[in-house]
């Protein structure tokens, strides 16, 4: 299987070559077992995306909030609900602020012994000032702890990733591919005379594998060849799933002359759940 070159997006690098190879080998090789594929559409518009709708409408009805707010009154009902299971990650948080706030209160009474001494005449004063430097040091280190816990709860490494593999062939002579992810510069991918030749013989392509976001990703889609005009794009919206590697699928041999991109089949499915039954 031919491949074209490798645009990281966020993260300089590739991904380990066991990962690669994974997939890149499970887009060529027929699955055992019948995976699910999802149909994306290709849209020849970019869908707008609304900023703050929620905003807009309070903005629209504030007079009939603020009349609905006149008429609330307060009133005692009584139910009983049952409890959730609370995370223990908050039961540390609580108590790790506690922890903050004795310290907070040690480093005060420091503070404050320190402005009333004014001279330091004895060995007795010398060492109580090395017990309180003991203390601040204590503190510094529990408090790195405590900073640890939380950013191993709250970050780690990037591992949500993206490729993306062309099949089929139109008709026609086709040049290259371009791609833009969500408001990011656009890559333009040529196509060798041998590639040209793996897609007419039925295989598959690479033309982007790299670290995406884990959220709504609009990709903006254009084949460049001679049987349409250049520029006529389209629009394809993906849902990468974190820390896996989403693959989309885009077939060529479809593509209408009149429609453009908007025409491509395109599929996408997760890395972990194999190849679709039936996929070349």
């Amino acid at each position: 299987m031919d491949r074209a070159p490798h645009h990281p997006i966020r993260r300089a690098g590739r991904l380990p070559a066991i990962v690669l190879a994974a997939a890149v080998l499970g887009a060529c090789a027929s699955a055992a077992a019948a995976q699910t594929v999802t149909e994306v559409k290709v849209e020849r518009v970019k869908p707008k995306q609304e900023e703050q709708p929620t905003l807009r409408f309070l903005k629209e009805n504030k007079d009939f909030i603020r009349a609905r707010f006149d008429l609330l009154r307060e009133k005692t009902r009584t139910r009983q609900v049952e409890g959730t299971e609370i995370d223990p990650r908050f039961l540390t948080y609580q108590k790790m602020l506690g922890e903050i706030q004795a310290g907070r209160d040690s480093m005060v009474v420091a503070n404050s012994a320190q402005q009333r001494l004014e001279l330091f005449t004895s060995v007795t004063q010398l060492g109580a000032l090395e017990s309180r430097l003991d203390v601040m040091e204590r503190l510094l280190d529990e408090q790195r702890e405590r900073l640890g816990v939380i950013e191993n709860d709250f970050t780690g490494d990037q591992e949500t990733a993206l490729l993306v593999v062309v099949t089929g062939h139109p008709n026609g002579t086709l040049t290259g591919i371009d791609l833009a992810l969500d408001d990011r510069a656009p890559i333009s991918v040529p196509l060798s005379t041998e590639q040209c030749s793996t897609l007419r013989r039925g295989g598959t392509v690479e033309v982007f594998h790299g670290f995406v976001e884990p959220r709504e990703q609009i990709i903006k889609l254009s084949v460049a060849s001679d049987r349409w005009a250049a520029g006529e794009s389209g629009y394809v919206i993906l849902y990468p799933t974190r820390d896996h590697l989403s693959l989309l699928r885009l077939d060529l041999s479809g593509m209408d002359a009149g429609r453009g991109a908007p025409s491509i089949q395109a599929s996408t499915w997760l890395h972990s759940a194999g190849t679709p039954s039936g996929e070349r």
